[in-house]
């Protein structure tokens, strides 16, 4: 027993000193760290060396080829291959790109899928499809537009006779209802609004004209509007249209030239005796009676015949800019010869008004819009200077305003026509794209 009592100071001290990487002899060791290139599959690795993984080319989404191990451990597809997406056109692909893709022949697009199917959905018969109607008293002008909070579209109108800017947001189940309208009443008198991202933060703001000619802006602030006065101007003038797209700058037209408005303000530009004015994507160009086209870069380069109303856009798609415009023989194309504009195509028209160029069937080529009477008439692009023509009926009334931009929110550009249909009544009709 004495010598018990000696040895268990001894024992505890051992006991002690033992340290956390000290083990009893009957514990399992523990497993090496990973590496790659042992051979062996281990947590964070998709192969290792000789063992491939259970992963091939095809479960991964490719059609074929082989798969191997990379030296960090992980798949490496360079050898796999996937047909779809090539841009060869291989057995069991209908279409591969552009390759073996029908053109829509009469409104819209088909488009190859990633599985290289071809999807026809977007290719429809009737381009066009009357809408709800919204009634509202004594309504202006209006344009298509989408303002904060962002989602479907909303109809921007001036109200002169209420001195206010209302904007009608969409209604997935009735259309534009004046009842949900928001009124902006700065005590000013606009008489012509369209749409400006006057501070480039991505909200759609609203240039407005007033009835004694001066600008303004009305900034949104996402739930309300401030009102920022810009003066210049002048009595009669009008906005370019925005087609539906807030830039950070809006051309004005009216005043015997033009002038670019900003929230910098109205820089207007002495253009004396223009007849016409445009703003592409190259920047302002405008005519004059001599016949003679003044371009963005300065360079002047006539017509055969005065023009009225002007248009520019890339046409044949050789990216340079081309020109449509009103004339005494009707609608002419004017194609960019890089030295000059050659005559390709003329359309006979009656009093043609409010021309547009911009690609409404979505199928990458720019169609051409006009009115005229109580219709309005599309001109597909078909390409080579071949343009396909479609008329809508707009109804009767005294036209205030032609507004082309995304009324429902499905991504394609649709037509709102107010008209004035008595002394205190306006009607808005809407023409909706079939192709989404």
């Amino acid at each position: 027993m004495p010598a018990v009592r000696r040895a268990l100071p001894l024992l505890l001290i051992l006991l002690a000193c033992r340290g956390s990487n000290t083990r009893r002899v009957d514990e399992p060791p523990p497993p090496p760290p990973p590496t790659c290139g042992d051979g062996i599959i281990q947590e964070g690795e998709d192969c290792d060396a000789s063992e491939a993984g259970t992963a091939t080319c095809q479960s991964l989404g490719f059609d074929t080829g082989r798969l191997v191990c990379g030296t960090t451990c992980r798949y490496d597809t360079t050898l796999c291959v996937k047909r779809c997406g090539n841009g060869v056109l291989e057995l069991g692909e209908a279409c591969d790109g552009a390759l073996g893709l029908m053109a829509c022949t009469t409104w819209g697009f088909n488009a190859c899928t990633d599985t290289c199917t071809v999807d026809t959905r977007r290719c429809v018969v009737q381009p066009f499809e009357a809408g709800p109607e919204m009634d509202i008293s004594k309504g202006g002008p209006a344009v298509l537009g989408d303002l904060a909070p962002k989602g479907p579209g909303d109809l921007v109108m001036a109200v002169p006779a209420f001195s206010r800017v209302e904007i009608v947001p969409w209604s997935m189940t009735q259309g534009f209802e004046a009842v949900s309208s928001r009124k902006l009443s700065f005590q000013r008198s606009p008489v012509r609004a369209e749409l400006i991202d006057a501070n480039g933060d991505g909200n759609t703001d609203v240039a407005a004209i007033n009835q004694d000619g001066t600008f303004d802006l009305l900034v949104s602030g996402g739930a309300t509007y401030s009102l920022e006065t810009l003066g210049a101007g002048c009595p009669g003038a009008t906005f370019l249209p925005s087609n539906g797209t807030a830039r950070g700058h809006i051309v004005a037209v009216g005043c015997g030239g033009y002038a670019v408005v900003s929230s910098m303000g109205a820089a207007t530009t002495a253009t004396p005796a223009a007849s016409a004015v445009t703003s592409g994507p190259f920047g302002v160009i405008w005519a004059d009676p001599t016949p003679a086209v003044h371009l963005g870069d300065g360079g002047v380069s006539t017509l055969p015949s005065a023009v009225t109303q002007l248009g520019s856009a890339d046409l044949d798609g050789d990216g340079d800019e081309d020109l449509v415009a009103v004339t005494s023989a009707g609608i002419e194309l004017f194609e960019n010869s890089g030295v000059g504009f050659a005559a390709r195509a003329t359309f006979t028209a009656t009093a043609p008004g409010e021309l547009r160029a911009l690609d409404l069937d979505q199928d990458g080529r720019v169609d051409l819009f006009w009115s005229t009477g109580d219709e309005l008439v599309v001109r597909r692009n078909r390409s080579g200077w071949v343009f396909t023509e479609f008329r809508v009926p707009a109804g009767m009334g005294t036209r205030k305003s032609t507004s082309i931009g995304d009324a429902d929110g499905d991504q394609d550009l649709d037509f709102a026509v107010t008209v004035s249909t008595g002394a205190d009544s306006t009607k808005t009709r809407l023409f909706l794209n079939r192709i989404r």
